[in-house]
């Protein structure tokens, strides 16, 4: 897989100078980051975005080791072949008009197929978004180039079978500062190069800690779950086509063919992987795992919620309970500790309801969160510590250097359910990001995330 992820150089096959359209966006993104050679291969053009242009992928310069192709889908076999003549060991196929279109199209798709069986090309695709490696500057893709400049490195890589929603990934974790991404890998129709030829390679890139995966089908289910089964890096799983009507809107999509959702999910579990359920749920395994490699080992689960409100405490130790977790029982030394800040009436119980404890010194230079987040990560009852906070009143004060730091200085993870105004909370996540502290706004899913690194799901 190495001439897919570091290409010494690249043809684009279906370059132009058309702003508008893909073949030019991939250029774009080309010249951008990526440091070998590129070559556009359109014969009505003699250069493109400065650079010559060739008639055909045979006249262009050596090294080319990787081609990416954006024709008209009847256009493909042709290209693919002038691609295996030259013997250029990979392609990157983001053309539609394949299998999940019809007759014409599986017909195309399946003469791809042989092509590869018979020249021994590796073919990514079709109907794919191509590959974004936002570490090193690789956007192999005919996404938007202005989206870009924008994507925060990260230690979480996806393969996704689905082109916009690759996409949609990209623009919602720039946009929204949730999380740093590593690589993008849209694999789409998946003819040739699937799941199981990527995460052995991603399995060992330094630069991905976590393996998030949007499968609509697995060809080799066997081989999928043996690398799984002996993976070093958590691996998260979002299966598409769970039912009879996903199943069909799968084969509609990129023609693939859904199994028996009941033995899949077993199947997972016996091989260690984390099942997601929606797409957003995916990002946020995803992200926490990586925060939290660790950490994925027997142990009790025991949590310390450290909340202003009696009510959402409550909900807490609902979704605690429901996720195989517990709430801790506290040791005597930690609730005297915390038990200061209380008022005299007021017992220490788990969760930690701190508001009267705000009240009481609202007027006063104490820090009540970060003082009771002390006391709960030096207690050896606790593996974990809940945080739910509030931006936009000065009373809930949390000092996220000093949530870091305990963390880091403890061993315990920290999780930290929050709500406020839109514009301060945006602040507040992007800073907890940086810091290495998972942020949430919604109860269920923040405990979702805790069970996962704590290895309980």
């Amino acid at each position: 897989m190495d001439f897919f992820f570091k290409p010494q150089g690249v043809a684009v096959i279906g370059a132009t100078p058309n702003p508008f359209k893909g073949g030019n966006a991939i250029l774009k993104n080309l010249i951008a980051g990526f440091r070998g050679g590129i070559y556009p291969i359109n014969p009505r053009y003699e250069e493109i975005e400065g650079l010559p242009c060739f008639p055909t992928v045979e006249e262009a310069p050596d090294p080319v080791d990787l081609a990416i192709v954006f024709v008209p889908g009847p256009q493909v076999p042709d290209a693919v072949g002038a691609c295996a003549q030259r013997r250029i060991p990979g392609v990157i196929i983001e053309s539609g008009g394949f299998a999940e279109t019809g007759d014409d199209g599986g017909r195309r798709q399946a003469s791809l197929v042989a092509m590869a069986r018979q020249t021994g090309i590796r073919l990514w695709g079709p109907n794919c978004m191509g590959l974004v490696d936002v570490v090193n500057g690789h956007v192999f893709s005919f996404l938007d180039p202005r989206a870009f400049p924008s994507l925060i490195p990260g230690r979480v890589s996806l393969v996704v079978q689905s082109g916009m929603l690759s996409a949609g990934f990209l623009v919602d974790i720039m946009t929204h500062g949730v999380m740093g991404i590593s690589k993008v890998c849209s694999v789409g129709n998946k003819i040739d190069v699937d799941e199981c030829d990527l995460l052995p390679w991603l399995l060992e890139d330094p630069d991905t800690d976590v393996i998030g995966l949007y499968l609509e089908s697995l060809l080799n289910g066997r081989r999928f779950l043996d690398i799984c089964r002996n993976a070093a890096k958590p691996i998260v799983v979002l299966k598409g086509g769970r039912s009879p009507k996903g199943a069909q809107a799968a084969m509609s999509h990129t023609a693939s063919l859904a199994g028996d959702n009941r033995i899949i999910q077993g199947a997972f579990a016996q091989a260690g992987i984390v099942e997601a359920s929606d797409f957003k749920e995916l990002t946020d395994l995803c992200r926490t795992l990586s925060l939290f490699p660790a950490h994925r080992k027997e142990h009790p689960g025991r949590i310390a919620v450290l909340t202003y409100s009696g009510g959402a405490g409550i909900v807490s130790a609902d979704f605690i309970a429901a996720h195989g977790l517990e709430t801790a029982e506290l040791s005597e030394s930690t609730k005297e500790e915390i038990g200061r800040l209380f008022p005299e009436w007021m017992p220490v119980n788990n969760p930690v309801d701190l508001w009267p404890a705000m009240e009481r010194h609202a007027a006063a230079e104490v820090d009540v969160i970060n003082q009771s987040l002390a006391a709960t990560c030096a207690d050896p009852q606790v593996d974990a510590v809940f945080i739910h906070a509030f931006v936009g009143s000065f009373r809930i004060r949390l000092d996220l250097e000093e949530v870091a730091r305990q963390s880091r200085e403890t061993g315990k993870p920290v999780f930290i359910w929050l709500l406020g105004r839109r514009d301060d909370a945006f602040q507040f996540q992007n800073e907890a990001r940086e810091l290495g502290i998972p942020v949430f706004s919604e109860l269920g899913r923040a405990v979702a995330c805790m069970a996962a690194a704590l290895n309980k799901r």
